[in-house]
């Protein structure tokens, strides 16, 4: 686990869905491109490392990802209008 920054997951995440949401769009019209599908599990892969440092270090990042089946844990990080994001 390398520690970075909350603001440093959240750019890579941010990034890396960017990237993800853009070449399903090429994949779309070419499914068989190698070079695109290395592309997306590559970014695929970064998002979900950066997702689990993200949830290990600085809690849920959505509410999907409370884990914690006896606290919603979702309630103890700032929302994102008290100055979170």
């Amino acid at each position: 686990m390398t520690n970075r920054s909350r603001e440093q997951l959240m750019c890579i995440i941010t990034e890396s869905s960017f990237a993800l949401d853009d070449v399903k769009l090429f994949l779309d019209t070419h499914p068989y491109d190698r070079e695109a599908l290395d592309y997306y599990q590559n970014y695929r892969q970064i998002r979900k490392e950066a997702m689990k440092e993200y949830r290990d270090c600085y809690g849920p990042i959505s509410a999907y990802d409370v884990a914690d089946a006896n606290y919603w844990t979702w309630i103890d990080e700032p929302w994102p209008w008290e100055g979170a994001c």
